[in-house]
């Protein structure tokens, strides 16, 4: 009889933890939204929390990221041209919803559903490449940096629409 084990998790190079803890962030942020199409949020407060967080999380988090990769990988690596391409594409939403006069929810979902899975895509591939591929000095240069630039992001966005059924 075979036994299935569960594949063990790659260990965290200390040196990315700092930009895995952000994507906790953005993982939340997808949250938030998806509870905000649920309970019926006007999407006039949504596109404003779309734009506050971008404005002042996500993007810093997506150039970080992009300073870092062309740091660690060739300019033509197909793991650093996909990380351009999707973080254009999240941004062209995000500017899409702003200008969107007759916002609906199938603009607001392709967000929460495009960013969920950039974000597992760094976490399950990406980030697991770098650590195998990049030099162990760069990563612990990378590490430093991210330590040394990175604050704990804060998302103090009211009203607080994902929480009750009753949003605005």
């Amino acid at each position: 009889m075979t036994t299935l084990t569960k594949p063990r998790p790659l260990k965290r190079d200390k040196s990315l933890v700092p930009l895995s803890r952000e994507h906790h962030f953005g993982l939340l942020f997808c949250w938030k939204l998806k509870q905000g199409m649920a309970n019926g949020t006007s999407f006039e407060i949504m596109r404003q929390y779309i734009q506050y967080f971008w404005k002042n999380i996500l993007k810093a988090h997506c150039k970080e990221e992009e300073v870092i990769v062309k740091r660690l990988l060739p300019k033509d690596d197909v793991n650093s041209i996909r990380l351009h391409e999707e973080h254009q594409l999240i941004e062209a939403i995000i500017g899409l919803i702003k200008e969107q006069k007759n916002l609906n929810t199938s603009l607001i979902a392709t967000l929460q559903q495009d960013l969920t899975d950039h974000i597992r895509w760094e976490e399950r591939e990406l980030f697991p490449y770098l650590q195998t591929v990049a030099d162990p000095e760069e990563l612990a240069d990378v590490g430093r940096l991210l330590e040394h630039d990175l604050q704990e992001p804060k998302d103090e966005y009211e009203p607080a629409f994902w929480e009750n059924k009753k949003a605005a």
